[in-house]
């Protein structure tokens, strides 16, 4: 594990050949005369490495010196020279290759790292520093702890130090802390003592992962990401049980944990911080779409209209088989009423079955019931076939558009059609397949 310094570096002012000093404090310890604030930083938390992110305008000369003084480096004054030539004549359209950055980070071999950009005038210069940016999985390891310093940048770079932020918490597969995002406030330095103090812009960080894991709940019932920003308890348990069901399809977990969610929501209103203003609205729409829903086959189809919306397309045909089949086995049920739910599922399976042969029968078709009829199976078969090819990872090349076009027609309707109470029972007492 390391400790490494993210630092952006500007241009800097100099005056009489040397950069502006000023005095820092940071966590109640002041430094004196620091012409950047990396030093500060390095020195208060034992920095092991320290990565300088610029244009070929920073202040790389000054860079140079500091550090030879530090780690007791011959000082090359034509290298220094060139340096400094490069940075005054700087400009956007400059070879960043000009500055030699090579040969910077060789003297201080692993130590100290710079990393030249460019000026992101436009969409091209944005990648390629983007490209820039990414390398950087190259040198953090399993276990570091990144500090970040935007106190320097140009007003482009600080932005790409939130991007650098973003791309160590989520892209890198690598456990990797931010432990603070540092910030030298110049604006409200104390005139008289000339004191600049160091604050921590962490609470920035931490108001995007409430944001990221409010948007995760919100689009796919993932409450993971707020977990740890949520001090309640039972709250905190509360939503993770809930996202296990609807990541596992549980539906007896999931309506007894919506009914829990419910009575905690004076709770939830209570809720300080940035959570307030995120989380009850989210919980209450969940409430809302799912809750006081009698029937599981019902819940089932709105559960699938929701995997739906969230192009979670398995997890809808899922939900749409079991739902039709439900729907069956409860309209079945008068005629087993000493059955198991289970038993009655099997029924249910059996009367598409028996239901097969026939939907393909020209005399079959005429009737207007028995076209009703044949919706239902076409919509149970359909189904059962992709949920199976799912299951096994089949499925034709050329299905998926279609299956998904036919998953947002039955989403459609389909409610409505499970909400007919007793046309599938009286169906059946009149034709009565199940015995023939």
């Amino acid at each position: 594990m390391a400790k490494i310094l993210i630092a952006g570096i500007g241009g800097g002012e100099k005056r009489d050949g040397k950069y502006r000093e000023t005095n820092y404090s940071l966590e109640g310890k002041v430094y004196e005369n620091r012409s950047f604030i990396a030093s500060v930083i390095e020195e208060h938390f034992k920095i092991d490495k320290t990565i300088f992110i610029g244009t070929v305008g920073s202040m790389w000369d000054n860079l140079y010196e500091y550090y030879c003084k530090k780690y007791n480096i011959d000082y090359d004054e034509e290298y220094a020279m060139s340096l400094f030539e490069t940075i005054v004549e700087a400009n956007k359209d400059m070879d960043i290759s000009q500055l030699k950055i090579e040969k910077f980070n060789n003297i201080f071999n692993g130590k100290i790292e710079g990393r030249v950009t460019k000026y992101g005038v436009d969409s091209e210069q944005i990648f390629d520093n983007f490209n820039i940016i990414l390398n950087l999985q190259d040198t953090l390891k399993d276990g570091d702890e990144v500090y970040i310093d935007i106190t320097h940048s140009f007003r482009s770079n600080a932005m790409w130090m939130f991007l650098v932020m973003n791309f160590i918490t989520d892209l890198m597969d690598k456990n990797i802390e931010i432990k603070m995002i540092s910030y030298g406030m110049f604006e409200i330095a104390d005139r008289t003592s000339n004191i600049t103090p160091i604050i921590d812009l962490n609470a920035f960080y931490k108001l995007l992962k409430w944001i990221k894991g409010a948007q995760s709940f919100k689009n796919y019932g993932n409450s993971y990401l707020l977990l740890d920003n949520i001090e309640n308890e039972e709250l905190r348990k509360k939503l993770k049980t809930f996202s296990h069901a609807m990541n596992l399809n549980y539906i007896g977990t999931l309506k007894q944990n919506l009914n829990s969610l419910k009575k905690l929501l004076p709770e939830i209103d209570e809720m300080k911080g940035p959570g307030k203003l995120l989380i009850p609205q989210i919980v209450r729409e969940f409430v809302k779409e799912f809750d006081g829903v009698k029937k599981d086959f019902i819940l089932q189809v709105r559960l699938a209209k929701w995997h739906y919306k969230q192009s979670r397309y398995a997890m809808a045909y899922i939900n749409i088989n079991e739902a039709i089949k439900g729907y069956v086995a409860d309209e079945l049920r008068e005629f087993y009423p000493n059955k198991s739910e289970e038993e009655l599922l099997d029924y249910a399976r059996k009367w598409f079955f028996k239901l097969e042969p026939r939907v393909s029968r020209p005399n079959f078709k005429k009737d207007n019931e028995n076209k009703k009829i044949i919706e239902y199976y076409k919509i149970f078969d359909h189904s059962r076939r992709v949920r199976n090819d799912i299951a096994h990872s089949l499925g034709q090349k050329d299905s998926a558009i279609n299956d998904i076009i036919s998953l947002e027609n039955y989403c459609a309707k389909l409610e409505d059609m499970l909400s007919k109470e007793g046309f599938i029972y009286n169906w059946e007492l009149d034709n009565n397949i199940l015995e023939k």
